[in-house]
């Protein structure tokens, strides 16, 4: 259909559609769309489209799905916040954003717009995606730090510019990775960047909740906290902190909840785009390192019964993998002093998904276990990874498995192997 909007006029537009400007100019999300450009919006997203100027819109979209609002959603009080970070950065230093608010309370919304208006004004502007559960940058079970060339309307269409691998959709039992993975994207950021949003995700409640977003304020040291709150839900959290850091923004009504189901539609989306052309090949045991995992970090035993085995340090006792349940006629023969066996089923690796690392622990790539091959001692690899296959280096385990597409199948144990 076609949509001439005059300026300064706006409309919101529920995905999923695609819009094309034949004329005139929109802003989308802080971001200038001219003509001949597109933007497309997919399930479960909404846009607002506010007129820079008088144009002409080409929608590809139902009816209902477009909606003329008597004013632009976007709170004068976010082009305030942006004013003020240009007013109060120090040149030299990396002005550090922290955004903090329950799920469906728009922070991947709020911290794209202010991304956008803060690239206008201070520079090189990093936004760091946290929330792995729904990843706008990067593969999910992930972080994603983009840092922006131009402005930019959703970030899953943007390569990201460095990746952190979790391993799974929740901090929950990979609290230790997950403030690692904060630590090292701050130093990364303090190298490219002039301004960092941090966007976290909606566990802001609770034991874990708490401790998580404390652990967060307590290493990253924001310059600012963005509370969007519909109430007082994350005062708790920011009680020890002085007044001047704390911007409180009330959450746009316009803000809906996303369903479960569309949640993992469009995680599973980036996920499956992520995988996309991914091809399998083969790492030799001996090339690699492994992390977070007891596989490969002791010392190789034979043992009968088993397909592999080795001796871990100390007190951590026995790896053994089998092709079956460990019954007694097997182990009854074994020595005495293998302390507590670990016991591993082959198999249940497979669609594991493993981050591929560099020497200096960069990640290189996300990627699929489609099998540890113990008869030739390989792992059989399915990834996008298109680099030199000697780069690779080590193998770091998560906890999500994935199907060869990349759709969701199940989880494992951290700890399992």
């Amino acid at each position: 259909m076609q949509l001439n909007i005059k300026k300064d006029e706006f409309y919101l537009l529920s995905g999923p559609a695609a819009v094309t400007v034949q004329s005139g100019a929109i802003e989308v999300i802080g971001a200038k769309v001219a003509v001949g450009e597109n933007v497309k919006v997919p399930v479960g997203k909404k846009i607002p489209l506010l007129g820079i100027e008088n144009t002409q819109l080409e929608i590809e979209a139902p009816q209902e799905a477009l909606t003329k609002m008597e004013s632009s959603s976007i709170p004068r009080e976010w082009d305030d916040l942006a004013a003020s970070i240009a007013t109060e950065k120090v040149k030299g230093t990396l002005y550090k954003v922290l955004v903090l608010g329950e799920v469906d309370t728009g922070k991947t919304f709020f911290s794209t717009y202010l991304a956008n208006r803060l690239l206008e004004k201070v520079g090189k502007t990093a936004i760091l995606d946290c929330d792995t559960g729904q990843s706008d940058i990067g593969c999910p079970g992930t972080f994603g730090m983009l840092v922006l060339k131009k402005q930019e309307i959703f970030l899953t269409e943007v390569e990201p510019t460095h990746m952190y691998f979790l391993g799974a959709h929740s901090p929950g039992l990979h609290f230790v990775p997950a403030l690692t993975g904060l630590v090292e994207m701050l130093r990364k950021a303090e190298k490219d960047a002039d301004a960092l949003i941090i966007d976290t995700t909606g566990w802001v409640q609770g034991d874990g909740g708490r401790a998580i977003k404390r652990a967060k304020l307590d290493i990253v040291q924001p310059d600012k906290v963005v509370l969007m709150q519909r109430g007082t839900e994350l005062e708790h959290l920011v009680r020890h902190l002085p007044p001047e850091k704390i911007v409180r923004l009330p959450v746009s009504k316009k803000a809906s909840s996303t369903s479960q189901m569309d949640r993992k539609e469009l995680r599973e989306l980036v996920s499956r785009r992520y995988f996309a052309g991914a091809k399998v090949f083969e790492i030799p045991f001996r090339q690699v390192f492994t992390d977070r995992s007891y596989f490969l970090t002791g010392t190789k035993i034979e043992l009968d019964g088993t397909l592999y085995a080795e001796k871990l340090s100390g007190w951590e006792g026995s790896l053994v993998v089998t092709s079956g349940p460990l019954v007694s006629d097997i182990t009854k023969d074994w020595p005495k002093d293998l302390g507590m066996i670990r016991s591993f089923i082959a198999g249940q690796e497979k669609g594991l998904m493993v981050a591929l690392l560099d020497a200096q622990q960069n990640m290189l790539a996300v990627a699929r276990l489609e099998e540890m091959d113990f008869l030739n001692n390989n792992f059989r690899i399915r990834s996008n990874y298109r680099g030199d296959l000697g780069q690779i280096k080590g193998i770091q385990f998560g906890s999500l498995k994935i199907t060869e597409s990349g759709n969701e199948a199940g989880f494992i144990e951290p700890g399992s192997f």
